[in-house]
């Protein structure tokens, strides 16, 4: 009976470190793609709370007087942390996979649209391009790691059950961190993705400039047979000679972000 009476109390706080880190599964890179089936996201979001809740810090609550609208609540507040930090996680990529589709309507490839397995959506063969690129990035440096001890290290200063244990205080100024930080990661993630489609979209006005004297000069050649097909090589040329800057654009973004994110969330645990 007291082995039993052991487990129970565990049960709630287990459920609030599950819900918690369940957040980082719907934006966060990689995780929340729908390539990977539904059921191994459980899965793996099982384990890795099984893997967490020993190591995170627990206020001592009183479960027995919470009802099901309560606990409704509680989990909501959860769910809402780890899907903050994921948030703030992806914008980067979403940012350079603007970028690529800034580049290929500029580039006339918007036409040709193919599904994108990694987020369920449509987009063009440069911003996909990208957005694999920028996820690649965020996979070398660590990125999962860094999501992970945030979220651990959210405990230390925001508990699990914080509306129950009377954590308002800290509820108030992480809110107002993750509100600056949110406002700082788009401002620099529309930075980057005018970085990254700079050189193609640059490479680009200067083929029209190029083309308009041509026409100008020469009006017994055909620019707009010729024009379409020169601006997809010029470009896609200009793409190739810029992808280590691009890389090395996303690797600085990625990494202040990730800073960031730890320095927000991560409390004591980062």
């Amino acid at each position: 009976m007291n082995d039993l009476r052991s487990i129970l109390d565990h049960t709630v706080p287990f459920l609030l470190v599950l819900f918690r880190l369940s957040g980082l599964f719907v934006f966060a890179p990689v995780l929340s793609g729908t390539i990977v089936p539904s059921k191994v996201r459980v899965l793996m979001c099982v384990m890795l709370a099984a893997g967490m809740y020993p190591a995170v810090s627990h206020e001592p609550a009183d479960w027995s007087g919470v009802d099901a609208l309560s606990l409704g609540w509680i989990v909501a507040g959860e769910t809402l942390i780890g899907l903050a930090i994921g948030l703030v996680a992806a914008l980067p990529i979403y940012a350079a996979q603007l970028g690529g589709l800034i580049m290929g309507q500029q580039m006339g490839m918007g036409l040709a649209n193919v599904y994108n397995p990694a987020l369920d959506v449509e987009g063009d063969t440069v911003g996909q391009l990208l957005l694999f690129m920028a996820m690649t990035v965020f996979i070398a440096l660590g990125g999962l790691e860094v999501l992970f001890l945030a979220v651990a290290g959210s405990f230390a200063s925001i508990p699990a059950g914080f509306a129950l244990t009377g954590g308002s205080n800290d509820v108030g100024s992480l809110s107002a961190g993750w509100l600056d930080l949110l406002v700082g990661v788009l401002g620099s993630g529309m930075d980057l993705a005018v970085r990254v489609a700079a050189p193609v979209l640059c490479i680009i006005m200067l083929e029209t400039v190029a083309m308009g004297f041509v026409m100008k000069t020469m009006p017994q050649l055909n620019v707009l047979t010729i024009g379409f097909a020169v601006k997809v090589l010029i470009a896609l040329l200009g793409l190739v000679l810029a992808l280590k800057a691009i890389e090395q654009s996303m690797h600085e973004e990625i990494v202040q972000v990730m800073r960031a994110v730890i320095r927000v969330f991560g409390g004591a645990g980062g």
